[in-house]
């Protein structure tokens, strides 16, 4: 099927049929085009393709519910604007998070304020973590909460001893990209 002569809305209407070729197409349009949109605001190549892939990964999984009443651009730009909103007010959060810690790691001073700041940011690197793909989460968790060596974690998970190295490393690299370097010292 020659998905490229399909209108959007066509293509829209083939995707909520879980049609590949249409979402395939529909990436193929307009993966570029949101990417500079994003990076325009948030001067972050990285931080623009996460939104991106976030945003084609929703219009995958839910295809079914989505409702375009605009043009699939005009839902697609929406979509991108929210998201990196969404984003800059996180890391506005985080940096308030991380300031405070930081102040208290210099005053040494332990006030009910700079407790509850760091509670919250130990919870949001608990999301995080949450988040990270399944085999990578669990070794993690294996080598951080149950303190076992990378040879106990490769023996108890039947993988090499590379394995858990390579899983660990991939995790302290995503959790390092979101947290900073406040990230090792809660870790």
């Amino acid at each position: 099927m020659e998905y490229r002569k399909h209108s959007d809305q066509e293509l829209v209407a083939m995707l909520k049929q879980q049609d590949h070729g249409s979402f395939t197409e529909i990436y193929r349009r307009y993966w570029a085009i949101l990417f500079r949109h994003a990076r325009k605001m948030l001067y972050d190549d990285e931080e623009a393709s996460d939104i991106i892939q976030d945003i084609f990964t929703l219009l995958w999984t839910k295809a079914a519910e989505i409702e375009i009443s605009s043009s699939l651009s005009s839902y697609l730009y929406t979509a991108v604007r929210h998201k990196v909103f969404t984003r800059i007010n996180r890391g506005k959060l985080k940096t308030a998070h991380l300031e405070s810690l930081e102040s208290f790691l210099k005053k040494g001073v332990y006030s009910t304020d700079e407790w509850i700041l760091e509670k919250e940011l130990t919870a949001s690197i608990e999301s995080e973590v949450a988040r990270l793909p399944g085999k990578m989460r669990e070794i993690f968790e294996l080598s951080r909460k149950e303190h076992l060596s990378y040879q106990q974690i490769a023996e108890r998970l039947q993988v090499t001893d590379h394995t858990v190295r390579k899983q660990i490393s991939n995790a302290l690299k995503v959790l390092k990209t979101k947290f900073g370097v406040f990230f090792s010292l809660l870790i």
